[in-house]
């Protein structure tokens, strides 16, 4: 029997580094084959580029949730062979936009007949799996966008038997009364606090949630651990748009521990008790943990539309 198998759990890194390894080996083969010289680092920075160009190094980084370091380095590689080609921002002389060259817009059609190919063959793959493989990563980077491996590991090293870990034992779901409108308030002035600024639109809904959420079968949802509130999201009734997922927070405390996955579909499961068809929400490209999380549940992102908030710029759809 394969030994990483046999040590399930012990070797997951392992094993998703040795298939990464496998798919690379038969991608490159591909590329060789083909007599095209490109190489199976740059694909995903390449696409993007070619999708959404002139586009900035930084927004590539958050797009793709890899470091500034590793695009540069692809982008230096991709320049080298003349694939890409760079100019400065009218808007902002210090950002670096990036689009194809003349022979990377050669190169794409090329390209695109091999990538069909890779993506009809995983197709075809994750069809006869039990378990839909990207979907279980989609999971699994969401848990890891929303608290880190090393720092789960401290907190499974040291918080075996404290009090907090006892009371994240005893976490529920709650519905929302007036006791709660002040963590209700705390919860989302602190994250907006650290990102963003706090807007007039903002404060009408947490300040008066009696009249700017919860009429029309609108609905707060909060996590409590023990005696303490850990987290909160609004069902907001929109009219003929549906509702809107609102207002999601989650002490920084509790980061790590599902709490916002288990907001959401408490969410969910109201609004399709309701018979909602519709869910949306409006978020912001830089809150890469919050995007993954609410794709992982199967947001999709859809056409924005003129909104009351400055820092909304994605919109994301759900069917019920």
């Amino acid at each position: 029997m394969d030994f990483m198998a046999e040590m399930a759990e012990l070797a997951l890194a392992s094993r998703l580094r040795r298939l990464s390894d496998l798919y690379w080996q038969g991608v490159t083969a591909t590329y060789r084959q083909s007599g095209l010289d490109f190489d199976v680092r740059w694909a995903t920075v390449f696409v993007l580029i070619a999708r959404q160009g002139p586009v900035a190094v930084m927004e590539i980084a958050d797009r793709l949730g890899i470091t500034h370091p590793a695009v540069i380095q692809v982008i230096n590689e991709l320049e080298k062979h003349g694939l890409v080609v760079s100019a400065k921002s009218e808007q902002d002389g210090r950002k670096r936009l990036l689009s194809l060259s003349q022979a990377g817009q050669a190169m794409l059609p090329k390209l695109q007949p091999l990538w069909d190919a890779f993506i009809a063959v995983n197709k075809s793959m994750i069809g006869n799996q039990t378990h839909n493989l990207l979907v279980s990563l989609q999971e699994m980077e969401a848990q890891l966008a929303e608290r880190n491996f090393y720092d789960r590991i401290l907190d499974q090293l040291t918080a075996a038997n404290s009090p907090d870990k006892l009371a994240m034992d005893q976490l529920s779901i709650i519905s929302y009364s007036p006791a709660y409108q002040p963590d209700f308030k705390r919860l989302n002035i602190e994250w907006i606090e650290t990102y963003f600024r706090v807007e007039p639109h903002d404060l009408e809904q947490l300040d008066h949630p009696e009249t700017y959420v919860l009429p029309n079968d609108g609905q707060i949802f909060l996590a409590k651990a023990g005696e303490e509130v850990m987290g909160c999201v609004a069902m907001v009734n929109m009219g003929e748009s549906g509702f809107e997922l609102a207002k999601m927070a989650v002490s920084p405390k509790a980061h790590g521990k599902g709490i916002g996955k288990k907001l959401c579909l408490a969410a969910l499961d109201y609004a399709r008790q309701l018979g909602v068809k519709t869910v949306w929400l409006e978020s912001n490209r830089r809150l890469t943990p919050a995007l993954t999380l609410y794709a992982s549940i199967g947001f999709r992102e859809v056409v924005s539309i003129p909104t009351p908030y400055a820092r909304a710029d994605i919109r994301m759809e759900i069917g019920l």
